[in-house]
């Protein structure tokens, strides 16, 4: 597994705008690709808790993270045309975007899982 990690910093004024077209745009026509796994948007503390905690700041707005099952996949996916009407628009909005790829080395799932049906505390009908 992989990550793609983007940065991007919004024109003047557009950082609603941009931050619409990573979530509705972008990352909807990308949830749909064979391989994507999840992903992830990323807005800083802002400056004042960053300083009280003596956090380095970064350098961009948004950090979008994607996870595809491979690099092959993600490069499939950029090389079909839906990437480029989802994506194009968005550097429009964007004075700075720059991104990396990362391997995958380990996963730890925290988010809470069902409760089997049979460890339940809520009545089950007959």
């Amino acid at each position: 597994m992989i990550t793609l990690h983007v940065y991007m910093n919004p024109r003047p004024g557009k950082s609603a705008e941009l931050e619409a077209g990573i979530r509705d745009s972008w990352l909807a026509a990308m949830a749909e690709q064979p391989g994507f796994v999840s992903a992830a948007v990323l807005k800083p503390f802002a400056d004042e808790a960053l300083n009280a905690l003596q956090a380095a700041k970064p350098g961009h707005r948004f950090e979008i993270v994607a996870f595809w099952r491979s690099e092959q996949e993600r490069l499939e996916w950029v090389a079909r045309p839906i990437h480029d009407q989802v994506f194009l628009p968005l550097l429009e909005l964007a004075d700075d975007v720059s991104f990396t790829l990362k391997d995958v080395t380990s996963v730890w799932n925290v988010l809470p899982r069902p409760v089997p049906r049979s460890q339940s505390t809520a009545p089950q009908s007959a």
